[in-house]
């Protein structure tokens, strides 16, 4: 698959995702939202697909949004139809049915930062440096920045990142919980793929359905969270993967899930 600003490869069960506007620290246009979400498009399709990783080409994860293209954008129906693009692949990464790995390095800044939130798992380099810039350039956080940013690091942090721009290093990013785990750069994506085939041996089924139960379980009172729980549970139990799980289980043996 060729696409204009974004690079996909399947190795072996994994999808691999990867920025590719290098000249422009890979930041945001909407040609990169266009391309993203085609890869993940073929990226449900392929059933040999069981795990995506999405990462970046060159010295930076990502810049932000690409602050040239944004200064056209002079008039409400083209501001909307630039955030409605960037809406809809936000949207269908943070819920995608299969588990997704973020992987960056060096600058991860303004909509970079949404990006690496949306992601399952964040996995970051010892250079990473996260920044929610978005204040610098007079305008507020996008790509689902407000949804995901208190969801990592709690309300008020995400208030202190949005109002001061301040930049945070690697280490503090793990300790804020904006990461799940720092690794040196030179070993990052070997690390990034060993946990991708490991999630891609376990039963996606289950993963799908307890991504979307927890994406929602913010909102959701406890009555429907057990209602909705409860049905997923009788779908996993009854899924061929449940009846593989407990007999491995019983049999003592490594389960072979779909």
């Amino acid at each position: 698959m060729e696409l204009e600003t974004v690079l996909y490869r399947v190795e072996g069960n994994v999808g691999i995702v990867s920025l590719n506007r290098t000249k422009a620290l890979n930041a945001m246009s909407k040609q990169i939202f266009v391309d993203l979400t085609t890869a993940f498009d073929a990226a449900e399709k392929d059933d040999t697909v069981r795990c995506v990783v999405v990462n970046a080409e060159g010295r930076a994860f990502c810049a932000g949004g690409d602050i040239p293209e944004m200064k056209g954008l002079d008039n409400p129906e083209a501001v909307f139809d630039f955030y409605n693009v960037a809406g809809i692949f936000m949207k269908k990464m943070i819920n995608f049915v299969k588990p997704t790995i973020t992987v960056a390095h060096g600058a991860i800044a303004g909509a970079g930062t949404s990006l690496l939130l949306a992601g399952d798992i964040a996995l970051v380099s010892d250079d990473a440096m996260f920044m929610v810039a978005f204040g610098a350039v007079g305008l507020i956080p996008d790509c689902a920045g407000h949804w995901l940013l208190p969801r990592a690091c709690g309300l008020n942090m995400a208030k202190e990142l949005m109002m001061t721009q301040r930049a945070v290093k690697a280490p503090e990013m793990k300790e804020l919980g904006l990461c799940n785990h720092v690794y040196p750069k030179e070993q990052l994506m070997d690390e990034a793929m060993k946990l991708a085939n490991k999630i891609a041996k376990g039963p996606l089924n289950c993963y799908s359905s307890s991504k979307l139960i927890l994406n929602k379980s913010f909102e959701t009172n406890l009555e429907d969270l057990l209602k909705e729980e409860t049905e997923a549970q009788a779908a996993a139990r009854l899924h061929p993967n449940g009846d593989e799980g407990l007999a491995a289980f019983l049999e003592k043996r490594k389960a072979n899930f779909q």
